[in-house]
């Protein structure tokens, strides 16, 4: 790992939101009794006996299952909420995620990481595991959230904002080559020098759930929202909020209309995606406008755009890409789909040789009677 370069002014500035942090006694007894249930229902001699109904929600309960209790019933330490359901894994590979959970829980805290900052052999191996499950491939919430709640001295409860803390917080650029659960653990050891060095300057220990709260207290994350990779409406010219609001707009058409104008496909995974017009999260590389399923079980990405010029292909490939890698089974095939009301020609010229994505027209059209 590379020399990490610490930046004195945002340290300085995190001291200084101490002033304004509201962090008691009661706010850590509370986490810790939280913590101590999770891990006691899901000890490790239960965890040996855990069936596919202890571990994913839907299959006979909701409640009082792992996947719930961490997304909801352990908000507090950490939120792992968004995405879909399948950031747990697919149920047919439940055998194998259940030897993942106990390798997990089962490791040793104190050698995790070397003194270089590279992790263990042991958590080499858990990597390894994940990478051959589809949904912790590339995912940081499920595995990271997992061994905060079981190692809260060594692992931090910062899942997918770790980029955004480093990037205040660190020297320089950076960027991880790994992804998923390794990526985590790379950037859980630069968080913890942090903490390290922050211990120093305020001249106490910090309790990993008191320092993820003023993290987030002294950094807040943009309120901005984003749809897909538009532009920020409240950062556009009026035009461009018009037509931000404009891709909005046939998010909801096409989502209200979806079976009667898609009769051969279907929501990947409908549930979440119901509720979300079609928006597909994948936590990972963006929020996908509509993730599909045709009647031979091939994925569809599909992107809409106002105008569709070739940098939709780079953002299409991109959502095509994860889902190769992080949901499809073995005989699965993707293919994206541009929706748009018109392309450029740098996009025609882009798929001639891309025949795995294919352009759509969209017209709408308005008609008014006089009664």
């Amino acid at each position: 790992m590379n020399t990490i370069l610490i930046k004195e002014s945002a340290i300085e500035n995190l001291y200084s939101k101490l002033s304004s942090f509201a962090w008691t006694y009661e706010d850590q007894k509370e986490r810790e009794a939280l913590r101590q249930s999770f891990t006691f229902n899901y000890d490790r001699e239960k965890i040996g006996y855990l069936t596919i109904e202890d571990y994913f929600t839907g299959l006979g309960r909701k409640q009082g299952c792992m996947a719930y209790d961490l997304e909801w019933g352990t908000i507090k330490l950490g939120s792992i909420k968004g995405g879909s359901n399948y950031k747990y894994g697919y149920q047919t590979d439940f055998p194998k995620i259940k030897i993942l959970i106990q390798k997990l829980t089962s490791i040793h805290e104190k050698t995790a990481y070397n003194a270089d900052g590279k992790i263990s052999d042991e958590l080499k191996s858990i990597v390894k595991l994940s990478k051959e499950l589809n949904g912790f491939k590339t995912g940081r919430t499920v595995l990271p959230k997992l061994l905060s709640i079981y190692y809260p001295q060594t692992f931090l409860p910062v899942f997918n904002d770790q980029d955004h803390f480093l990037s205040i917080l660190i020297e320089g650029e950076f960027f991880s080559e790994y992804a998923g659960l390794e990526m985590y653990l790379e950037y859980n050891y630069l968080l913890s020098k942090v903490k390290s060095r922050l211990e120093e300057l305020a001249n106490k220990t910090f309790d990993s759930l008191e320092f993820y709260t003023l993290l987030y207290h002294a950094f807040p994350k943009s309120d901005l929202k984003y749809l897909g990779d538009e532009v920020p409406i409240e950062t556009t010219i009026e035009e461009q909020k018009f037509d931000a609001l404009e891709v909005q707009h046939y998010q909801t058409l096409l989502h209200r209309n979806f079976s009667r104008l898609f009769p051969k496909l279907r929501y990947f995974d409908e549930e979440q995606q119901n509720v979300k017009h079609g928006q597909y999260d994948t936590q990972t590389v963006g929020i996908m406008d509509i993730l599909a399923v045709d009647e031979k079980g091939d994925f569809v990405v599909i992107e809409l755009k106002r105008s569709a010029t070739d940098k939709t292909i780079g953002q299409v490939l991109r959502y095509m890409g994860w889902t190769q890698e992080e949901l499809c089974k073995e005989g699965q095939k993707v293919k994206g789909l541009v929706v748009a009301e018109r392309k450029d020609n740098y996009l025609e010229f882009a798929l001639k040789v891309i025949p795995n994505v294919k352009f759509i027209k969209m017209g709408l059209s308005i008609i008014l009677e006089e009664q």
